[in-house]
């Protein structure tokens, strides 16, 4: 079977090697929860594979807030809300996990259009800042 979302590096990569790395963390771990969806996995392993997603694609957000920071891009406030909001949007899935058992075909469409949209459309602005400004990440 093939994976759920797939990486492209013509229209989803940033210029940023770290942050690069960092959304084919996100997409592997999305992956993994689809898969296990897909095969019928009991609760607790579905548990486990949406709180992995959600607590490194948090972190990521800290991390990519951070290398903003430091390459002065000049958006960094509204990318900030941004984040807020989808990390609300997260959690209202995990919420909905909690109560019912069940992943929903919600999830995983707004989980490919999140990953789609944000790394194309703003993602993309600040890897073109920090190649501008000759800033790296680390």
């Amino acid at each position: 079977m093939a994976d759920f979302f797939q990486w492209n590096p013509k229209t989803l990569s940033v210029s940023v090697p770290a942050m690069d790395d960092a959304h084919q963390g996100i997409i592997r771990r999305m992956n993994a929860l689809h898969a296990a969806h897909v095969a019928k996995a009991d609760r607790a392993k579905l548990d486990g594979l949406l709180r992995d997603l959600a607590g490194y694609s948090a972190q990521h957000f800290a991390d990519e807030e951070a290398f903003m920071a430091k390459v002065g891009y000049p958006d960094l406030d509204s990318h900030k809300r941004i984040h807020q909001k989808l990390l609300g949007r997260v959690g209202e899935h995990v919420a909905e996990f909690e109560k019912t058992g069940q992943l929903t075909d919600q999830l995983f469409s707004f989980l490919s259009f999140w990953l789609s949209s944000h790394i194309q459309g703003i993602d993309h602005k600040y890897g073109e800042h920090a190649k501008k400004s000759g800033a790296k990440a680390r």
